[in-house]
């Protein structure tokens, strides 16, 4: 066992070594674009290695989702080493290599923001530190300090077989424990994201945070409302789906990270003395976290209608108090409730439609099969996931337990019943185009 030389935050000139006998990383494992884009690399002189969330994950043994490479060449010359490519990205520029379907993003070397002197063209942070550019080229070692956690930062040398360590990673990794690199609060304000990052590495790994890397978070939660709605979309959908659901919610909740992405859940959570509603959000993260990533889409709508059930229905009935019928007031609801959401997470149309469709057909359902015109409710797209929905509010006592299969027994014995039929339409023919 060797012993660690380089801890996070030292001033370390060269990077630990592990051999292959100690790492134990089998190259076949690797993906052989990612393989051919490092050789390919190194045989034109330039230093590349597979880098990141690829490497962590085989040496955790989980399936990784991709693989990315790390080089000291610059964008222009990746993009002229391989023909099927393109330069992307805003804040900082990366390569994405394309074989077939698959995806070899390749990015160069960076430096991080310590000792940038911030007139530098290529640099640009918000008053509260979070950085909006750096796009600023640096060395192998500047790359490795740059990253996040620790266990992010190994880079596989697939020409010689051995993990080069400059931050104390592959200790961690053994020791089980997740760790911020340099100092936590100054890197949570460079990009609050990390604070996001830091809940799902610890879903996905199992490890704890270690003790500096947590303390922060509960305290620099509100910098969450410093970052673009439309990328926190994109970072709670990480969080929600793909199997680690519920455990990323319940560690939200935990740091104080889930109210800054959804207040009126947070506050309706508080509320709840007799724990309903976060049973009725736990069954729907199940749901999500056993579905396949197919039904993503799908996953992703139930879990939003357990998050805005209860608020949209407290609203629902103040508008109600004041004389509105229960289905136009819980669109009423829905209506403010979404448009005040999307300044904290911006929800695409896809998702946020079917939400509310399905929310306001709970409204439908709770009158019973015997209301007038339920016959047509069987025909309506939101019946069956409703109805889905229905048993998980009855599984924890937010609706009557007989009332879902009520209307499972009339949909099995109900006359089908056709549209409702108006006057017919008549089409008007277009007057031909004049010609000259």
């Amino acid at each position: 066992m060797h012993e660690r030389k380089n801890h996070p935050g030292s001033e370390a000139t060269e990077p630990v070594v592990i051999p292959r006998t100690e790492h134990r990383l089998d190259p076949g494992q690797i993906s052989t674009s990612a393989l051919h884009v490092v050789r390919r690399l190194v045989d034109q002189g330039f230093l590349a290695y597979v880098v990141g969330g690829g490497v962590r994950d085989l040496l955790l043994c989980i399936p990784p989702k991709d693989f990315d490479v790390a080089t000291n060449a610059r964008p222009e010359d990746v993009r002229r080493l391989f023909r099927h490519s393109r330069i992307i990205g805003r804040r900082f520029r990366l390569v994405h290599v394309f074989f077939g379907h698959e995806i070899v993003e390749v990015a160069t070397f960076r430096r991080g923001s310590t000792g940038v002197v911030r007139s530098h063209p290529q640099f640009e942070a918000t008053a509260s530190g979070r950085l909006l550019r750096d796009n600023l080229y640096g060395s192998e070692r500047e790359d490795a300090f740059r990253r996040d956690f620790t266990l992010n930062a190994l880079y596989f040398d697939a020409v010689q077989e051995t993990i080069r360590d400059w931050v104390g990673g592959f200790d961690d990794l053994r020791n089980g424990v997740l760790r911020l690199i340099g100092d936590p609060e100054a890197r949570y304000r460079e990009d609050p994201v990390r604070m996001l990052r830091a809940v799902r590495f610890q879903a996905k790994t199992g490890f704890p945070l270690e003790a500096a890397t947590a303390a922060p978070l509960p305290r620099l939660a509100p910098l969450l409302a410093t970052v673009p709605p439309a990328r926190l979309f994109e970072e709670t959908s990480k969080l929600m789906l793909f199997g680690q659901g519920l455990r990323n919610f319940n560690g939200l909740v935990d740091q104080g990270l889930f109210k800054p992405l959804f207040p009126w859940t947070a506050e309706w959570l508080a509320a709840d003395e007799g724990g309903v509603h976060r049973a009725l959000i736990e069954r729907a993260l199940r749901v999500g976290d056993e579905a396949s990533r197919e039904m993503a889409d799908r996953s992703f709508i139930f879990i939003l209608a357990g998050f805005f059930w209860g608020p949209a229905r407290q609203y629902m009935r103040w508008h109600v108090g004041e004389g509105m019928d229960r289905v136009a007031a819980m669109r009423r609801a829905l209506q403010v409730l979404m448009r005040e959401q999307q300044k904290h997470v911006s929800i695409p149309r896809r998702i946020l439609d079917p939400v509310e469709s399905l929310l306001v057909h709970q409204i439908r359902l709770d009158q019973g099969t015997a209301q007038a015109g339920s016959g047509h409710l069987l025909h309506h797209p939101a019946f069956a996931t409703g109805l889905d929905f229905l048993r998980l509010r009855a599984d924890v006592g937010d609706a009557p337990a007989d009332l879902e299969s009520a209307w499972r027994d009339y949909a099995a014995t109900a006359p089908a019943e056709e549209p409702a039929s108006g006057p017919a339409r008549i089409r008007r023919r277009r007057r031909p185009r004049r010609t000259l």
